[in-house]
């Protein structure tokens, strides 16, 4: 038979204060970052947990640029700054999962941005998706 994890007495399968409060962090992600389905966020939160080496809940700058170099993401010294600088709400130095995801937004908005400055698109190279992408991005950014 199992346990109900919503116990609250303190008996197995109970929820400890950091579980709660990452779940509930959790679905504020899902809900304020609604341009990804939850597939994406839980990729995103792979790659995340895939890098946090010390296993904190943070990324830090080396664990960024680790992250950046196995990759193979083009970014110098001073876009990572830069990057980190931007969501870093806390101003901490290192990303929680709710930045990380942000960075992720961020690097969308810059490629859809590129994409509505395109004139045309080949469908042939792109396919249906690609060209769903265009028009969409032209309607979002080319008002």
């Amino acid at each position: 038979m199992q346990e109900d994890s919503s116990d609250s007495n303190g008996e197995a399968g109970a929820l400890t204060a950091n579980e709660l409060a990452s779940n509930t962090t959790k679905r504020q992600v899902y809900l304020e970052f609604s341009e990804f389905s939850p597939t994406q966020i839980r990729k995103i939160e792979d790659i995340f947990n895939q890098y946090d080496a010390n296993k904190d809940g943070y990324l830090c700058r080396n664990e960024l640029k680790r992250m950046m170099i196995k990759r193979r993401v083009p970014w110098t010294e001073n876009s990572l700054s830069q990057l980190i600088d931007d969501v870093d709400k806390d101003k901490d130095g290192k990303l929680t999962f709710r930045e990380f995801v942000m960075t992720n937004r961020k690097t969308l908005e810059y490629c859809q941005r590129a994409l509505a400055k395109q004139e045309k698109v080949d469908f042939n190279k792109v396919g249906i998706i690609g060209v769903r992408d265009f028009f969409e991005a032209k309607a979002k950014y080319l008002k």
